[in-house]
């Protein structure tokens, strides 16, 4: 009988432990700023919200419809979507797409968890977000670094607020080879404006200047600073 019992006590447990190292899915689509799926993606998931070094996991590429299945184990992450055009696992550059701050999942053991990411790079988000130029005020000028030599290929963000987060409000196209860079606001209000080489911007970027477009008055002048990321 006593061997019976530990015989049954030590299946219980190996049931338990396998069903607690069951793994968990991550079932992700990734879709541009159209709703368009977008293929060739890759999902970088993390164990904490700082996703600014190398990811815990990397999935595989999406397919055609935009679709990442990948296996983690159980716990707590938080997870970007990117597409970079040379298929490495660098920096972002301008043209490379991204779902900006992360989003946080926490799959149980043997849980199927689904979730939808956007991707957007530089000139998809100033399409989709740009005001009409009759109604804006154009803000001009170069992007510099600290020593104040021009910057080309960096592109400068706005936000209302100082502190703001994932995919800017409002974006500039890419600075020319002599850093100019070319900006439309909405007048009224106040707006913080930095630049940036990486997409998305870092949150809490330093060197920020803050912009106040009134109405009727239709051109503003002013360098950048590029933010140190």
């Amino acid at each position: 009988m006593r061997l019976w019992l530990f015989l049954v006590g030590l299946a219980l447990a190996a049931a338990v432990t396998a069903h607690a190292a069951a793994p968990a899915i991550i079932r992700a689509t990734v879709l541009d700023v159209a709703g368009k799926p977008v293929a060739g993606a890759k999902i970088f998931v993390y164990d904490s919200a700082d996703t600014r070094r190398p990811a815990d996991f990397i999935s595989p590429g999406s397919d055609r419809q935009g679709r990442i299945v990948l296996q983690v184990p159980p716990g707590r992450y938080w997870a970007v979507a990117r597409l970079k055009k040379d298929g490495s696992y660098g920096p972002l550059m301008p043209g490379d797409k991204h779902s900006g701050e992360p989003t946080a999942l926490e799959p149980a053991a043997g849980e199927e968890l689904a979730s939808e990411f956007v991707v957007a790079d530089i000139r998809d988000v100033g399409r989709q977000r740009e005001t009409v130029a009759s109604e804006s005020v154009v803000v001009r000028g170069r992007i510099v670094d600290p020593s104040g030599a021009p910057v080309a290929g960096a592109y400068v963000f706005a936000n209302r607020t100082k502190a703001g987060k994932g995919i800017p409000e409002f974006l500039s196209a890419g600075s020319d080879a002599d850093g100019n860079f070319t900006l439309y606001l909405p007048a009224g209000g106040r707006y913080y404006a930095g630049a940036a080489r990486r997409f998305p911007p870092e949150s809490g970027a330093g060197g920020l200047r803050e912009i106040v477009p009134e109405a009727g008055k239709r051109d503003i002048v002013m360098d950048v600073p590029l933010a140190v990321q």
